[in-house]
């Protein structure tokens, strides 16, 4: 072979290899792209979920105010209304409304004896044992493991002892804070 076609074969081999490295660039390209396009996907998908579930559970707790008040009336109803037929009928309405949001995910929580800031709300203390919850005011509840509307409750919070208190009440009348 000639020294042209020699550098003919080198050339084209060159051209061969370049086109192989951009083959591979390409194909490179087009995985991340199809990648990224299913990443995208799933974020949508996601997205959608999460609004659905938000917009749920925005309505289901404009709904509650609603069972806390057919709860309320139930409450008041004595032992002879109670076997009249509105009363059983509220009954229902309660037993069958509470079921269909327990169906979408709503769970009511459970009240223990400890306040627990992440479930409750205290709108009030009274004397009692320190931190124990005393009276539910309002019931709370979970929507799919996250909380809707907290509980509303009455915690127990001790007395300072007279010494305290006193110190407490010099401390006012004289502004001496340090």
């Amino acid at each position: 072979m000639g020294k042209k076609q020699e550098n003919k074969v080198e050339e084209l081999e060159k051209k061969v290899s370049d086109l192989e490295k951009k083959v591979i660039d390409y194909d490179n390209q087009l995985k991340r792209a199809v990648a990224d396009y299913q990443n995208l996907e799933k974020r949508i998908s996601e997205g959608r979920s999460e609004l659905t579930n938000f917009v749920g559970g925005e309505l289901i707790k404009r709904m509650l105010p609603v069972l806390d008040h057919l709860e309320q009336a139930l409450t008041g109803v004595s032992e002879q209304e109670r076997q009249s037929g509105w009363a059983k009928g509220v009954e229902l309405a309660v037993k069958e409304f509470t079921q269909v949001l327990q169906s979408e995910g709503l769970e009511e929580i459970v009240v223990s004896g400890e306040f627990n800031p992440a479930l409750q709300e205290a709108v009030d203390t009274r004397e009692g044992d320190d931190n124990i919850i005393l009276e539910v005011v309002r019931k709370g509840y979970t929507l799919n493991g996250r909380v809707l509307r907290p509980t509303q409750v009455v915690v127990g919070r001790k007395q300072p002892e007279k010494e305290t208190q006193e110190q407490m009440e010099k401390t006012v009348d004289t502004g001496d804070y340090a």
